[in-house]
């Protein structure tokens, strides 16, 4: 491994580190990630939804993309890994080689390990690394030892954005779809679903929002898992410290040539003058210890031999332990182990200031508690229905007619309560007159439980342009006023009121 051609600062970092570091890689090679991506994912996608068309089950363009997510999770693996040592290939180069790397795995994410929580992390372990199944048991059971939990939370984290970039796009388009044309309760949803080609329409939809959603995170998801896997891999394998030493070599070597070469040229005599003088002599390499250093093995070193080697056959060497105590920042002159003479007389004072503390926090739980309680009760109780307080509703309902006869000149009367300040009720009544009115004219019984939008869809079955007209702006107005609290001035009041359907106009 090229370590010199690193792009990425090498130090040991915490999770949350390496993974704002995946980000950053991922922000810093953004283009050409998700160009690979589109190029490879894009053409599969269209597949999948097509194989479900011809075989008549749309639910397959949903799932099929969703189990191929770790073949797709190569690409942006593999721009990455080359781009950390500043060696970004193009989305040819990309394509062309994933025949190249091992497929093995690839096939075991896409069976057994299908749903495994740790993907992000096995990977590039699996992938980059390409050992047999022995060594990669016993890579990943020192790579993973911190890192389970930390894997697990990434996934079910790019889950959750996953689906609030699902159910944000679903909730713009249905924002953008004409009030008119949305149903009015879930039975008429309910029906809808019945329809084969609306349920078709929804999975083709629901499957392209997926894919959408899944290009935003799932880039994330695997330069995350690749950062901490690099991170792992600098606390295990110090690279940071390999990398200081080749560095500090690289210069020591271009400093100190020059130096070398004068030393040989000065040299060159009496290195010539002492090969001749040895040159007969015989050079018998030292054979153990004692001749290296020139000293006999004692019992001593006998022992400190077989200790270490008892301490290498124990089950817990190698293994990290963190041991957390208090220690005083100016300690005083005492023996050790030994608290300070005034600790003593401090710890006392220090058990009654936790009781103290103790209690006093109880306390505040149980009234807390105790608030909740009276709370929950209270609004059970205010929520119960009462027949003394229930009482009809004396506002006017703007989807109902009523029962109460409409006035002989429907004019006269909105402009009277127009007058005293009474807008909402003059427009109520003039919706309400308007639609009875048109209702006549269009030969049909008023529904009771019609809403605008209906009396909306029924103006534009009428045949006089001017009164489908003069209908649609009479429901707008009245729209506008119950909803949105937005009134009309006196002259367009005087406008709505100057012929049909206010004014009963012979047919």
């Amino acid at each position: 491994m090229q370590l010199e051609r690193i792009g990425v600062a090498l130090r040991p970092r915490t999770s949350q580190e390496a993974m704002d570091l995946g980000m950053a890689m991922l922000r810093a090679h953004a283009r050409p990630v998700w160009m690979a991506w589109f190029v490879f994912t894009l053409p599969i996608f269209l597949a999948c939804q097509g194989a479900a068309w011809l075989l008549g089950m749309p639910w397959l363009g949903l799932l099929l993309p969703w189990w191929l997510r770790p073949l797709f999770d190569r690409i942006p693996l593999y721009v990455l890994s080359r781009a950390v040592f500043e060696q970004t290939p193009t989305w040819r180069a990309t394509l062309r080689a994933q025949w190249k790397w091992p497929w093995k795995r690839t096939l075991a994410a896409l069976s057994y390990l299908r749903v495994d929580t740790n993907r992000s992390l096995r990977l590039p372990m699996e992938v980059l690394e390409g050992v047999d199944s022995k060594q990669r048991r016993a890579r990943w059971r020192v790579l993973s030892r911190p890192l389970v939990g930390v894997a697990s939370g990434l996934t079910w984290t790019c889950i959750a954005f996953e689906l609030a970039i699902a159910l944000s796009l679903c909730i713009f388009a249905i924002w953008m779809v004409p009030n008119e044309t949305l149903p009015d309760s879930m039975r008429d949803v309910k029906q809808a679903l019945t329809i084969p080609a609306f349920k078709h329409a929804l999975v083709w939809i629901a499957s392209g929002v997926t894919y959408v959603s899944m290009s935003i995170v799932e880039p994330l998801y695997v330069a995350t898992g690749f950062a901490l896997y690099l991170n792992r891999r600098t606390q295990l394998e110090a690279w940071d410290i390999d990398l200081a030493f080749r560095r500090l070599r690289q210069r020591l070597v271009e400093a100190g040539v020059a130096m070398v070469l004068l030393v040989c040229v000065m040299g060159a005599p009496s290195i010539a003058h002492a090969a001749d003088k040895h040159a007969d002599d015989k050079q018998v390499p030292p054979q153990n210890i004692a001749e290296v250093f020139h000293q006999p093995v004692n019992d001593k070193d006998a022992l400190f031999a077989s200790k270490a080697a008892d301490v290498y056959r124990d089950p817990r060497f190698g293994q990290e332990h963190k041991v957390l105590r208090w220690v005083l920042k100016h300690p005083a002159d005492q023996e050790p182990g030994k608290p300070p003479s005034w600790f003593a007389g401090l710890a006392g004072f220090g058990n009654l200031g936790a009781g103290l503390l103790n209690l006093i926090f109880w306390g505040l739980l149980a009234t807390v508690v105790v608030a909740l309680i009276v709370f929950a009760v209270r609004h059970l109780r205010g929520s119960m229905p009462s027949m003394e307080r229930f009482e009809k509703p004396k506002v006017l309902r703007s989807s109902v007619v009523h029962d109460i006869p409409l006035p002989e000149d429907l004019p006269t009367a909105v402009r009277e309560l127009w007058r005293e300040g009474h807008r909402r009720e003059a427009l109520a009544l003039l919706y309400r007159g308007s639609v009875v009115r048109a209702a006549t004219a269009l030969r049909i019984q008023p529904p009771i439980d019609a809403t605008e939008a209906d009396w909306l869809q029924h103006a534009r079955t009428l045949d006089d342009p001017a009164r489908r007209e003069r209908l649609i702006r009479i429901v707008r107005t009245w729209q506008l006023a119950a909803y949105a609290d937005r009134y009309p001035g006196d002259a367009d009041i005087d406008v709505l009121l100057s012929g049909w359907p206010a004014q009963q106009v012979a047919p």
